[in-house]
């Protein structure tokens, strides 16, 4: 395992007791997809992302960013203009939608199964184990399908699709793969699985109304 391209930030301390979470990918989820962005005056925040961030964190529900970035390995950009673009991102969000984690992986897509890279569910536990988390109280949100995976893999109950960043070109994946599991697990798939348009209407109130 290369630690070198797994890059984590934590932002408050462990919870004393174990909480729920919501996490989110970056590109095209948290922000705007521009395609590998390396330049911190590129990052936009998609529709209703700062909204969600704030409504999580006042019901106290930590959000936790989960990321691929694979520019790294492809000698687009390094460490450092990834952590600027972080910089940037945190500043638009502000004290009102903080988040509590930040877990990328610069792996390219030969990466190892056992590496932080989605599909693979590393980083969220290794967030779980960092900021006591319970994994199987939170909720995923993704536009790509590695997203959804990762997160059943991790034992999360709640998925999210939606059709920002690669969402609209990943739907009818995401439907195949869900409608091939609730086949071969009619009694119990493990996981609910939510499609929206975009970050404007995610049922937040399930995951606290189980906390």
């Amino acid at each position: 395992m290369n630690t070198q391209l797994e890059h984590r930030i934590l932002l408050r301390a462990q919870y004393q007791n174990s909480s729920p979470a919501l996490f989110l990918d970056r590109d095209g989820v948290l922000i705007e997809d521009k395609h590998h962005v390396s330049d911190p005056d590129q990052v936009v925040l998609c529709q209703g992302a700062k909204t969600l961030v704030e409504k999580a964190n006042h019901n106290g529900l930590p959000v936790v960013v989960i990321t691929n970035q694979s520019g790294i390995a492809r000698g687009y950009f390094m460490w450092q203009e990834y952590e600027q673009v972080t910089d940037r991102l945190l500043d638009i969000l502000g004290s009102r939608a903080p988040l509590a984690g930040i877990y990328a992986n610069g792996h390219g897509p030969n990466a190892s199964s056992m590496s932080w890279r989605k599909p693979s569910p590393a980083m969220l536990l290794a967030a779980a184990a960092d900021l006591n988390l319970d994994l199987g109280r939170s909720l995923l949100i993704g536009d790509r399908l590695s997203d959804l995976q990762a997160g059943k893999r991790a034992g999360l109950p709640w998925l999210t699709h939606v059709l920002t960043g690669h969402g609209t070109k990943e739907r009818k994946n995401v439907e195949h793969w869900n409608s091939k599991i609730q086949q071969s697990s009619r009694k119990n798939p493990g996981f609910e699985l939510i499609l929206l348009k975009s970050l404007l209407n995610v049922p937040i109130h399930r995951i606290v109304r189980t906390g």
